[in-house]
């Protein structure tokens, strides 16, 4: 009987370091994302943007730490969309923040080579943040501005969705119910004076096969649902932009994505 008890005793105490690790690990799986800001900036011979007459890149953007597979993905697709934003060129291959920061000023630096009149500096500034961050969805907005020469410079604001628990990027079908386009459409010709029995465009618009879509960019915050048109996106570049922000409350039958475990980052 006393060997017995040893015997049980000695098979407890085995059960319970065996599951000391799984708790750990559990813990560490758990464990909600974290960001950190990574800045990068450069300049053609080091001049100073704020004195003017200045070609320079500022990227500032959010990355998630570590390296399990939410963070991998999410940090992958940010930096994607630098590289789509300030690449232009589109050559092969994915280059990393730094790499395309080189390459702006060097791009600059063989266009004025190759036109020895030109003398308009380049610039592209990307500001980029987490702009809310829920247990289902983690929505990143950046804010960018670029001129490398033409009429005008370029600014937009874009925004990256993400499943925090996947790190898989979250596209419109995965926001909302099929019914929310007709929602909008409607709700968009009555801001914009596009009568309800008339093609989208008859007004000016240029959208796609003359067919209403959701904007590219979609923004989350706690209480709002953000819907931006960028400028050339479905009009002309004279129009700016085109911005439809409802309530989570007014749209809560559309919303894919509940609200109810949601908190402000």
């Amino acid at each position: 009987m006393k060997k017995f008890g040893i015997l049980f005793g000695l098979v407890s105490l085995f059960i319970a370091c065996a599951d000391e690790p799984k708790k750990e690990n559990k813990k560490e799986t758990d464990e909600s994302l974290k960001f950190t800001t990574e800045t990068i900036e450069k300049s053609l011979d080091d001049c100073s943007p704020e004195g003017g007459e200045c070609t320079f890149i500022s990227l500032n953007f959010p990355m998630a730490e570590g390296t399990g597979f939410p963070a991998v993905r999410i940090n992958k697709q940010i930096v994607l969309f630098l590289n789509n934003t300030i690449d232009y060129q589109e050559e092969a291959g994915i280059k990393s923040p730094a790499d395309l920061a080189e390459n702006f000023i060097t791009n600059y630096q063989e266009t004025a080579k190759e036109f020895s009149e030109y003398e308009l500096p380049w610039e592209a500034t990307i500001n980029g943040k987490v702009n809310y961050y829920s247990d289902e969805i983690i929505s990143i907005r950046f804010r960018s501005n670029m001129f490398t020469g033409g009429a005008h410079g370029y600014e937009s604001i874009n925004f990256l969705n993400f499943d925090p628990k996947t790190g898989n990027f979250l596209k419109t079908k995965d926001l909302f119910s099929e019914d929310f386009i007709d929602y909008v459409e409607k709700d968009f010709r009555e801001k914009n004076n596009i009568p309800e029995n008339e093609n989208i465009n008859s007004t000016g618009m240029f959208f796609e096969n003359d067919s209403f879509h959701l904007p590219q960019n979609i923004g989350i915050t706690a209480d709002q649902v953000i819907l931006h048109y960028n400028a050339y996106e479905i009009a002309p570049y004279a129009s700016g932009n085109f911005r439809l922000v409802y309530p989570k409350t007014e749209i809560s039958e559309y919303l894919a994505i509940g609200s109810e475990k949601e908190m402000e980052n």
